[in-house]
C-alpha cells in the first residue's frame, strides 16, 4: 500500500475488516503506529473519521498476482446434507486457495452454517470463489464477512 505524499511510512492493514487488494481503500492516520488501512466498506471508518485531519489517501501498489495472500472471512448459509461441505471444499481447493479455519454448525431443522477464513490474492479471486460457491445446490447463501 501505498501512501499519498509519503515515501517511507508505517503501514499496517486493519484486521476489523481485511481489506483486499482490489478493493477501495482508506487511510487513518494512528496515534504512534502510522497508517490504519481500511476498506471503505469497513463499519468502523465512520467511527475513526470522525477527525478528518486524521484521514490520508491510499492505493494498493502494482503487484503480481499471488504476491501477498489476503485472509478473508467467509459465512455460507447452506442445507445440511451429506457431502456438501466436501463439495464446498473441493470448489475452493480447484481455486487454488487454501483454507486457514473452518467451523461448521448445524441447526434443528435442515439449516446449517459454515464460516471459514480463506487466502486470497486480491478482489477477483475471491469474487471468483464467492461465485462458484454460490452456484452448489444446497447453498442459499454466501458472504464475505467483516470482523
Amino acid at each position: 500500500v501505498k501512501v499519498s505524499g509519503e515515501d517511507d511510512m508505517l503501514v499496517a492493514l486493519a484486521r476489523c475488516c481485511n481489506p483486499v487488494r482490489g478493493e477501495q481503500i482508506v487511510g487513518y492516520i494512528t496515534r504512534g503506529k502510522g497508517v490504519s488501512v481500511h476498506s471503505v466498506h469497513c463499519p468502523n471508518v465512520t467511527q475513526l473519521l470522525f477527525d478528518p485531519g486524521r484521514k490520508i489517501d491510499v492505493e494498493w501498489t502494482p503487484g503480481k498476482d499471488g504476491d501477498s495472500l489476503f485472509d478473508v472471512k467467509l459465512q455460507l448459509e447452506v442445507d445440511d446434507r451429506q457431502g456438501l461441505l466436501a463439495k464446498i471444499v473441493s470448489t475452493i481447493a480447484e481455486e487454488k486457495t487454501n483454507i486457514k479455519n473452518v467451523e461448521a454448525q448445524t441447526f434443528g431443522t435442515s439449516d446449517a452454517r459454515v464460516s471459514m477464513t480463506i487466502g486470497v490474492s486480491d478482489r477477483k479471486h475471491m469474487e471468483r470463489i464467492l461465485s462458484r460457491i454460490r452456484r452448489i445446490k444446497g447453498v442459499r447463501a454466501a458472504v464475505r464477512t467483516l470482523n
